[in-house]
């Protein structure tokens, strides 16, 4: 039986890839278009801040027009932006192009995981969410020297043909390996209808607040852990940055192997358990650096907690609603990156006022209240198993 959830993944897979591969070739376009680097590093904003406002935005079109439709909706935005970014003849069109691009990657996430959601079998939905968190940490590893490697070949436009393919490739996996899926309901609520409901509900904004505060800490010190190296060990920090290599490779068998141990432990333990890691790893940091070996084994406990909670996390807000499914995960995405927004701002203020101990430290206590909010809000593992029964087409 063909299953759709590589088609997901491959969609999943070219968002992160577009996230991360403009690291690559900054310079080479800010040679070729003969604009300030630090200009042409907006174009990593332009592409991240419509996919964190604008999920909410999108997320009731998959309630309301079917997970599959949406996705090919947004994957046809992003691959036609992705080759406006190929042709673009400023840094202008380029950033608005990027901006475009990150709406089609609003529309296509959280669609990808409602789609994994919908499926009738715990075991498979877990493995579903499971792979597709993979593909992120996949992104991180692979999105910087995909586009290195495509700047030195065919400058740095040669990067965004090669986001063009993936997004192409998605747009056939997804028509041939996913079947057509129907709305929620067969009267579909309206999107005021859907915020309001999603608003309204307390459980459910719990549970995004999990999401919120948990991951102030993982996103608010990554930004910071290359410099945290090169001034633990005196590295260079371009060498310092390939540290971060170690997160992605971590960060995918993590999330591969978070699937299979949610059908044992289920999702709930799941999340408890990656916050404890973290937390341990946040705690643990300031007293490795007696060796850059010592640092990143604590770097691998601190990536592997992070990348196995995120399917577990997915799989209980997916579980929280059946009808507004889409617009929960969406919500649930949102939240994600404002805590992209506010960790590193949070901690950033806390190193430049207090040192880099202080902020693990700090990071380690907001574990604590993550761990504590989930055990509060969380549902216990009969919560997780779908409210309806789920539509067939889906489940082929």
């Amino acid at each position: 039986m063909r299953s759709p959830i590589w088609a997901l993944a491959i969609a999943v897979f070219a968002v992160g890839v577009d996230t991360y591969i403009v690291v690559g070739i900054v310079p080479e376009v800010a040679d070729d278009l003969r604009e300030p680097i630090a200009a042409v590093g907006l174009l990593a904003s332009a592409y991240a801040l419509p996919t964190a406002i604008l999920a909410p935005v999108f997320g009731p079109l998959s309630d309301r027009r079917g997970r599959r439709t949406a996705m090919l909706l947004g994957l046809v935005i992003f691959s036609l932006s992705a080759a406006a970014c190929v042709v673009a003849p400023s840094l202008v069109f380029l950033l608005g192009a990027r901006a475009v691009n990150g709406l089609g990657a609003a529309i296509i996430l959280p669609a990808a995981y409602a789609y994994a959601g919908d499926m009738p079998d715990l075991r498979a939905r877990n493995r579903a969410m499971g792979l597709l968190s993979s593909a992120f940490p996949l992104a991180t590893l692979l999105g910087l020297p995909f586009g290195a490697l495509a700047a030195t070949v065919a400058g740095w436009r040669g990067a965004f043909v090669l986001i063009t393919l993936a997004g192409v490739a998605a747009i056939v996996l997804v028509r041939l390996l996913c079947p057509a899926d129907r709305p929620r309901s067969a009267e579909p609520m309206g999107y005021l209808a859907s915020y309001g409901t999603v608003l309204r509900d307390r459980r459910g904004l719990a549970l995004l607040s999990v999401t919120l505060v948990w991951f102030l800490g993982p996103l608010g010190l990554f930004v910071y852990f290359a410099e945290f190296i090169h001034v633990t060990y005196d590295i260079p920090t371009t060498q310092a940055g390939l540290a971060l290599i170690a997160v992605g490779l971590v960060g995918v068998i993590a999330s591969r192997v978070s699937g299979r141990v949610m059908t044992t432990i289920g999702p709930r333990s799941a999340v408890l358990l990656a916050i404890c890691a973290f937390g341990s790893a946040a705690l643990l940091m300031p007293l490795s650096t007696t060796a850059l070996p010592l640092t990143l084994l604590v770097l691998a406990l601190w990536a592997s907690g992070t990348w196995f909670g995120i399917p577990a996390i997915q799989a209980v807000v997916a579980a929280h609603s059946e009808q507004l499914r889409g617009t929960m995960l969406a919500f649930n995405s949102s939240a994600l990156n404002l805590a992209g927004v506010i960790g590193p701002a949070l901690m950033g203020a806390i190193i430049t006022a207090a040192g880099f101990a202080a902020a693990y430290w700090s990071a380690a206590l907001i574990a604590v209240a993550a761990f504590a909010l989930a055990w509060t809000v969380l549902p216990r593992r009969a919560a997780q198993e779908p409210a309806e029964p789920p539509d067939a087409a889906v489940a082929a």
